[in-house]
């Protein structure tokens, strides 16, 4: 069973693989079948969506083409957090049976997702796939740095895609020794934990062969921390994107010149005007036990309308910026998301990390850990920020030895505590992908 399983999955794997060279034609008719399958699916066998749709006035027989999709009524999170297992697991599925995954709860309750047999293999196709896009071999042995860790499957045992695993609530001392240990070919880990790792190496003096493959996903790569990895581990990280409930589906490739979206397993919307930021829209088309059908995620992106030069035709998102709150709001109810303050910031080779802080509108607190002691340098960064920030914000800039998070926090560069709601976007400037 477990070859049988195996081989499955082998085969699943080549067929993502190929997904990425197909024509948009050929794209979007496989997207169109997997959700109208998925629609009935979820209409008759799971209470949640039956509710959601009958009080939209909505059928999935109303859906003909990914022209209607706009029409299917969105999902939203806190809607399934006050769901019982019972009303978002298909009938006929035990809850109790299910694997269970838990978001990090970082705006609040936790989400849980449960998962069958059938899901668990598709998030391991849909992960796999994007480490074969870049090279993957099976002999290639992974080192991933994560809060909990992950099954350890027999055929890893035999040598298969061997994977060690690092708790990021061990120091990065050790992260690093483990890495001297075991040569790992591929590193997995959040930005942040990244950043460390590569801090550390570089402060014990370690020259280690470059790994083939460095992944950095479940948060905001940030270009100094990049850079940073680039030269301590001397790999340019592969940017994934991706959430614990849909597993992960936007990534770069090596051109590095936007986030390709794995189209043959997820439908994802940007609502909102070409070239604006707007909340991003996410349909899992392989999960059955508890469907995730145009799913509000509360992150945004940015769309991309040009090909990548890869020769890829998957979709792409041109920038993904995290959370809304990870933006700075400003009094007119727009915001300011990180881009911007890298533009300024990024000039300064002196600075080695930032965050933006904002308690209340028109105060801004900018923390930064530098790498000299260059007195005026705090005076030249607060007067370059001011110049181009509305003249409303009162910024203040405060020098730091690091920038300190929780055990298992997610790095994020802006925190604002102004304004968390998502308004609402006009459906005319929705764009699918």
């Amino acid at each position: 069973m477990m070859l049988l399983d195996g081989w499955k999955t082998f085969r699943l794997i080549r067929q993502a693989l190929s997904s990425s060279r197909w024509s948009l034609v050929d794209l979007r008719q496989v997207q169109e079948e997997r959700i109208r399958v998925l629609l009935n699916h979820a209409y008759y066998n799971v209470p949640l969506y039956r509710s959601l749709y009958k009080e939209a006035g909505y059928h999935p027989e109303e859906f003909r083409s990914l022209d209607d999709i706009g029409e299917i009524p969105i999902l939203q999170k806190d809607r399934l957090k006050q769901a019982s297992p019972e009303e978002v697991v298909a009938q006929g599925i035990d809850p109790s049976r299910c694997r269970i995954v838990e978001t990090s709860g970082s705006t609040g309750t936790p989400l849980r997702i449960f998962l069958g047999s059938i899901d668990q293999q598709w998030q391991r196709v849909v992960a796999w796939r994007i480490l074969f896009e870049h090279g993957f071999r099976w002999t290639d042995r992974t080192l991933e740095i994560r809060m909990t860790f992950g099954r350890q499957f027999f055929v890893q045992r035999l040598g298969i895609a061997p994977k060690d695993w690092c708790s990021i609530l061990d120091p990065p001392e050790f992260w690093a020794q483990r890495m001297v240990k075991t040569r790992p070919d591929v590193i997995v880990a959040g930005a942040g934990t990244l950043h460390a790792l590569a801090e550390t190496v570089q402060t014990m003096g370690f020259k280690l062969p470059a790994p083939r493959l460095i992944i950095s996903d479940s948060e905001t790569l940030s270009p100094a921390t990049r850079q940073l990895v680039r030269c301590a581990l001397g790999r340019d990280p592969v940017d994934v994107y991706g959430l614990v409930e849909l597993s992960n589906f936007a990534w770069e490739c090596e051109r590095h010149s936007g986030f390709h979206v794995s189209a043959d397993s997820h439908i994802v919307e940007v609502a909102a005007a070409s070239g604006e930021p707007g909340p991003i829209i996410t349909t899992a088309l392989g999960m059955w036990t508890m469907p995730m059908i145009r799913y509000e995620t509360g992150d945004l992106a940015e769309v991309e309308t040009t090909s990548c030069p890869c020769g890829r035709t998957l979709p792409l998102l041109r920038r993904i910026y995290g959370r809304r709150v990870d933006s700075v709001a400003l009094q007119d109810g727009r915001r300011i998301f990180w881009p911007f303050f890298h533009e300024v910031l990024g000039r300064y080779d002196e600075l080695h990390q930032w965050r933006i802080l904002q308690d209340r509108l028109n105060e801004v607190q900018l923390q930064i850990v530098v790498t000299n002691n260059a007195q005026d340098l705090l005076s030249r960064i607060e007067s370059d920020l001011q110049a181009v920030l509305p003249g409303e914000i009162n910024l203040q800039v405060e020098r730091v030895e690091r920038i300190l998070l929780s055990p298992g926090e997610k790095t994020r560069m802006i925190i604002s505590k102004v304004g968390t709601a998502i308004e609402e976007q006009p459906a005319s400037g929705r764009q699918g992908l």
